[in-house]
């Protein structure tokens, strides 16, 4: 005797200890069942998916447009000290942009400290508005605190763990 039997409804195969197919049986529970009554079989959460990827999605987004602004004002400036600094946000920016795309985990160490660093130098564009020229952006990169927030979350550190 064979230990699998073949159902002559589907046509599957299942073990013989059973006397009528496990699958058939199934299938006229769910037909049966009320929609509320059904479990679906769920997909596993992804580390960082649903409102975790459009945020560090559109974090990505806002780095490529600080590197691409940085290098776009290059040019007009006459200061050897702010090109510099230009110069080193838009590889800084690049060099977190290339790092979170890959999910490492210095990706979001740069992450964090291009957002800390911004934010200070907001501070220092706010307090010292004639001082700072075109040094800082004012309020705007106060507006990357934001964005540090889902940075130091759990999900970040599932996220970029390589």
């Amino acid at each position: 005797m064979s230990e699998f039997l073949e159902c002559q409804k589907c046509g599957r195969k299942y073990f013989a200890d059973r006397m009528d197919c496990p699958y058939c049986e199934r299938e006229e529970d769910l037909a049966t069942a009320a929609p509320h009554d059904v479990m679906t079989p769920r997909r596993p959460a992804r580390a960082g998916g649903g409102l975790h990827g459009i945020i560090f999605g559109s974090f990505q987004l806002l780095l490529l447009g600080i590197v691409v602004f940085s290098v776009l004002q290059l040019p007009r400036l006459r200061l050897p000290e702010t090109r510099v600094f230009l110069v080193l946000q838009a590889a800084l920016g690049l060099l977190t942009f290339a790092g979170m795309i890959q999910r490492r985990r210095w990706g979001r160490g740069l992450a964090i400290l291009f957002i800390l660093a911004n934010a200070a130098l907001g501070l220092i564009a706010l307090v010292r508005r004639d001082g700072a020229g075109s040094l800082a952006w004012g309020p705007g990169p106060l507006a990357l605190l934001l964005f540090l927030i889902p940075l130091l979350s759990a999900q970040a550190r599932q996220r970029y763990s390589r």
